[in-house]
């Protein structure tokens, strides 16, 4: 069973996302923030990390950063919802940074499945 990992400081938007997912026959864990998730990859092999841009004490940027200098494996998808030209800057900079794909808040249940399941074919 393939593991996913939801970083995002916002409480409904992580129940919102597992709730998007709940029929993917995955385990779903969760963190509010970039310092809290990066501790599940201690304890936990995670195939796919989605991730949010800003959030306190740790953003997606640097967590993103944290990800790629531990070389860890996992597929990144990256999302915002930080104003339509600072969220989209931010999209772009997680993406060269090594982010597979990256979604504007809100999006669907559909862009969302149609992005995780493009990302781990």
């Amino acid at each position: 069973m393939k593991t996913f990992l939801i970083i995002d400081d916002d409480p409904k938007m992580l129940d919102l996302l597992k709730h998007y997912l709940r029929d993917e026959s995955v385990e779903i864990l969760t963190a509010l923030d970039g310092e809290e998730g990066l501790e599940l990859f201690k304890t936990n092999t995670i195939d796919l990390v989605i991730i949010d841009i800003f959030m306190p004490n740790m953003d997606g940027i640097q967590t993103i950063l944290e990800i790629k200098q531990k070389k860890i494996e996992s597929k990144i998808l990256v999302i915002s919802g930080g104003g339509e030209y600072t969220g989209l800057e931010y999209l772009k900079q997680a993406k060269a940074l090594g982010a597979k794909a990256a979604l504007v808040k809100p999006f669907s249940q559909e862009e969302l499945l149609k992005t995780v399941h493009s990302m781990m074919e």
